[in-house]
Formats: structure tokens, sequence, C-alpha cells
């Protein structure tokens, strides 16, 4: 295939500092391998968002170019802190772990690691109150004990006889960031998916002495709950260039994104053109492989149990026990009365399920509120039902897909990166009307809007729309025929 007009731009840019806005599915990666095609002699360093990324990019790109992960750039940091045991030192720390330590609560123990989680990702010096879930704080007497337990864990996890208490990834992340440090070896920098960078992995990018190349889409940014900053804004470029052509879907595709984009972004600039070869279908086949995508874990439940009844074998993107079925269980629990089974610390904080209830009713944490709608409408057939959904999953290699004729279930987050030919969206993703009236872009969350748009053009060819997005495409008679 040719390169576009848009390509050549790309390819042709002497910019130092170069940032390029691309739509879904509009060839990113091949362009950033055109790019570095024309630069033989110099030597490109390629960071991905995470592996998979990472070896499919490897596979793709010339011989100037070495592919890493953000993570494994700061890897060395690990070493320096634990030598040969560094493998041992880093990895997953639990909230049982902490609460025997420092002899506290297993809610103080949860908020002390989600702190440092949310800590590690900033270019704060320490460890303070704002790093702390709002909404544990507000179970918690006194929040600064979270701050204490939070700082105290972390000095351990830094140590080499911190046994149970080990470093997170983004721990030595922080710490490599921390220390200000020079990437050698590499005369360029090209950031995949840079909407999605947090404020320190930005830091770390920005400081290198070579050029620096951006890419990625804005309306991508899905994950601003885990720090991200969205580097293509944050950014002082050169120069800025759009790769807006997709080669994933079809026109028909390309006017719904733009029309939600158009409408509910308060800054968009990108207008996708369909370049897809197959026709955009407003239906799905049920009886063929489709992906069924729902905003929260709890409506992935939902609707894995709607599909029962198909007999159909089941696939959930990254492993079940990503989908916080065991949470399921616990609400269940507090249900049925058993408040000792439940495992949750946040969840075991409330006294009866009452309690959740009004919580749920109160907050807008749609998590929590589908999760007690679950257990308000299936009651004791809960426990059945999750042992029935895993029992129907089926573990696949994502080379094996394509051949996989059953239906897989995903969350928007956990979709990113991923195409289908044939998506359903569930019904739980944002709202287009209150009170009969038309919201504004300004009065909805744009990370609501950011979620659907990914949902929407995972899909290749075929998409069953969410009854919400459905409704207001007809109101405003941008529904494609």
């Amino acid at each position: 295939m040719q390169p576009t007009e848009q390509q050549h731009r790309i390819v042709d840019s002497d910019a130092r500092s170069l940032v390029v806005e691309a739509g879904a599915g509009a060839a990113k990666t091949t362009t950033l391998g055109l790019y570095a095609g024309a630069r033989p002699r110099r030597r490109i360093l390629y960071l991905a968002f995470n592996k998979s990324i990472q070896l499919e990019a490897a596979e793709r790109m010339p011989p100037n170019v070495t592919c890493r992960t953000t993570h494994s750039i700061a890897w060395r940091k690990a070493v320096e802190l634990f030598g040969s045991e560094a493998s041992q030192r880093v990895g997953k720390t639990y909230a049982s772990s902490v609460a025997r330590t420092f002899r506290c609560g297993p809610l103080v123990a949860t908020a002390a690691l989600q702190a440092i989680q949310n800590w590690c990702g900033t270019l704060d010096a320490q460890i303070d109150a704002s790093h702390v879930p709002a909404d544990i704080a507000e179970r918690l007497a006194d929040p600064g004990t979270v701050v204490e337990v939070a700082r105290a864990t972390w000095g351990r996890m830094c140590r080499t006889d911190g046994g149970e208490l080990r470093l997170p990834h983004d721990g030595y992340l922080k710490l490599f960031q921390m220390d200000e440090p020079t990437l050698r070896g590499q005369d360029l920098v090209a950031v995949d998916e840079a909407q999605d960078l947090n404020l320190c992995t930005y830091d770390i990018v920005r400081r290198q002495g070579g050029g620096l190349v951006l890419v990625g889409d804005s309306a991508q940014q899905i994950f601003a709950f885990r720090g991200s900053a969205n580097a293509l804004r944050v950014h002082e470029a050169d120069q800025r260039l759009q790769l807006t052509r997709s080669f994933r879907f079809g026109e028909g595709l390309a006017q719904m994104a733009n029309a939600l984009l158009d409408h509910f972004k308060l800054d968009n600039t990108l207008h996708l053109v369909g370049a897809g070869r197959a026709p955009t279908r407003l239906s799905v086949d049920t009886k063929r492989a489709f992906a069924v995508l729902a905003r929260t874990n709890a409506v992935v439940f939902e609707e894995a149990i709607s599909f029962l009844s198909s007999n159909r074998r089941y696939h959930f993107v990254g492993g079940p026990e990503g989908y916080r079925m065991e949470k399921l269980l616990d609400a269940y629990h507090l249900w049925a009365g058993s408040g000792g089974l439940v495992r949750d610390p946040y969840l075991r904080s409330f006294g009866s399920f009452e309690d959740l209830q009004q919580l749920a009713e109160d907050a807008a944490d749609p998590e929590l509120r589908h999760l007690v709608r679950v257990v308000e409408d299936y009651g004791g057939r809960v426990p059945a039902l999750v042992e029935q959904i895993r029992s129907r999953h089926v573990a696949l290699d994502k080379a094996a897909w394509s051949e996989f004729d059953g239906v897989f279930f995903s969350t928007a987050h956990k979709s990113k990166g991923l195409e289908f030919d044939q998506v359903w969206l569930a019904d739980d993703f944002m709202r287009f009307f209150e009170d009969g009236r038309e919201l504004t872009a300004d009065e909805v969350d744009q990370a609501d809007v950011n979620l659907l748009y990914v949902a929407l053009t995972r899909a290749k060819a075929s998409v069953r729309l969410c009854e919400s997005f459905d409704e207001w495409l007809s109101y405003r008679r941008l529904r494609p025929r």
C-alpha cells in the first residue's frame, strides 16, 4: 500500500520534537516504521505502553529501531537496589502482608498500597494525603494513618530485607525518574500511545537530549484514573501532525465516531476518514463470533448471563480473573448475611448489604452501582452463575482468535488496541440526555466520551450500538443507513 499524504508529511518532518495525533486504526505503528526506515543511520528507541505492543512493533520495525517498554528501560534501577535478587524483590504486595507487618486494618492496608500506586505516577517527592483514594478515606476515622502506613510500606519495599513487601513495577520506574536519568545509545525516542503516559514516565522521555516523537490519540485517553496525563497535549512540540485515515473500518463507523467527538469532546481536532473495505452494518450476526464490550465489570457479567442460553463458548479478554467476579461473590455474601466470608477489604468495611446499597445510591461510581444491582437481580443464584460463566471460558492465544467461533467478553478498557469483525456494545456507556434534554460537552464526563469512542472503534464491520448512543444518533439524524 502506498503511503498517504499524511504519512509522507510525518516521514519527511525535520522537527526535533514531533507530536502525531493518530485516530483509531490509522496505521500509527506502520507510520513510525516508515519514519524510522527513512532515517537508517539514526538509532531510534521505540517505547511501548505494554509488552504486547512492544513485541508486535519489534516484528515490524527496521533494524535501526530498538523496541522496549517504559518499565524495561528503568529495570536497571531495580538491579541497582537489589542486585541479583531483583526479580524476587519486585512484584505484587498484598494488603494482608501490609496489615500483618504494621498491625493495621485491611482497609488501611489496601488504601496504603493504592496511595503508593497513585504516587508512583506523579512528580511528587513523597507520599501525602492527595494520593489516598477519596472513597476509602471517607470510610476511615483518621485518613492520615494511611499516609503513615504507605510511607512505612514504601520504605520497606525499597529494602533488600523487605520480605513480603515487594516493590511494584511502577516503584522502580518512579525511583528511576527521580534520578533524572539520561538514556544512552539512541539519537531519537519515539513513544507510542503517548496519551496514556503518566507524568512520571513523561518526565523521563522529555529529559532525553535527542529528538522526540510522541504518537497517540487524545480521544483514547481512558486511563486518567491511573494518572495518565496525555503527553500529546502537555508536550510543547515543534510540529503537530495528524493521521486520520482509518484502515480498520468504513465510512459509516467513521461518521458515528466523528459525530460523537465533534459534539461531546471539548477540544477535538481529529476528523476520521473510514478507509476500511468492509461496509458498516448496524447489527451483529450472533451465529458468528462477536465481541461484547461493556463499560464495567459488573455489566460484562450481566451480558455473559444473557448469552448463557446460546450455549456458546466464551473468551474473557485477559482471563476471567480480571473481571472481579470475586467482588460479586463478596457482595453476595454481604446480601446473604455471611460477612465473614467477604474477602475484599473495602467491601468488608460495610456492615451490611444495606450500607453498600446506600453508598451505591449516593455515589457516582458506576461499578459499585452495577455490583449492587447484579446482587439485587440475581440474589441466591450469584454463586452458581459465577461458576457457570467461568466454566464457559476458553483460554486462547491471540493468534487463535480468528478461529474462535464463540463470544468474546471485555471491558472497553481491556479492549484498547484490539479489533473485532463484530462488536456488541452493552448499555452501560455514557448518557446523552437528562430529563428529556440533550446534554452538552460541558455536562458529560470527557473520560466517558473517550471510553465509548474506544469501544465503538474496535469494530471493523458490524456493530450493535448501545441504546443511548443509538437514540442520540437518531435524534441528531446522524445514524448511518
